[in-house]
């Protein structure tokens, strides 16, 4: 395998979350029910009391099924296909760690979202003049937010803040790249 092609393939593993967890949870689910289904029928062909039903009296029930009320077929119905469509979801979407990779042609390197989002408050800190506990950053997988509380008594100068964010997004250099929103509270906040 080529170099950037390994590289490529570390940084998709790192940036991209694997599927084992709810792999693994649904194959213990349908372990748990199949022994289930087994015990009661060994029960049921030995002649003993079920643990919680016996299987003719379960298949009974679901045959049954078409003549309980509108409004149970239909809820079981709805959860039946709200489970159906998460299992969907899980499989198709990409799943996506809070990590992005940078555009290094000698070696693969991987940033964290909590690093940008530090950065950023740094940044955001000192172009607005604010103690660093005063900005939370919030980093998605397109968009950084900055929110802003101003020291009570003081505007805070958003162009400021919003120009120093925006350059420092401009230094980096990474997949996929990021657009910032600035917030500044409409509320002052005492600075201690």
């Amino acid at each position: 395998m080529s170099t950037p092609a390994l590289y490529r393939r570390v940084v998709r593993r790192e940036t991209h979350s694997s599927r084992s967890t709810s792999a693994i949870t649904l194959a213990v689910v349908l372990i748990v029910v199949l022994a289930w289904l087994g015990t009661e029928s060994v029960l049921a062909a030995l002649g003993q009391a079920p643990l919680l039903v016996a299987p003719s009296d379960a298949a009974a029930a679901v045959l049954g099924a078409a003549s309980a009320p509108a409004g149970i077929l239909t809820a079981g119905a709805i959860v039946v296909a709200l489970i159906g469509l998460v299992l969907v979801i899980l499989a198709i979407s990409p799943g996506r760690r809070g990590r992005r990779s940078a555009s290094i042609d000698r070696t693969a390197a991987v940033i964290d979202d909590r690093v940008i989002a530090r950065s950023l408050a740094r940044t955001a800190s000192y172009a607005g003049e604010v103690d660093p506990s005063q900005v939370s950053v919030s980093v998605g997988k397109r968009r950084a937010v900055v929110e802003i509380a101003p020291t009570s008594g003081r505007r805070g100068d958003r162009a400021a803040v919003d120009e120093a964010v925006r350059r420092e997004l401009a230094s980096y250099d990474y997949s996929p790249a990021l657009r910032h929103t600035v917030k500044i509270a409409a509320k002052g906040k005492v600075r201690s």
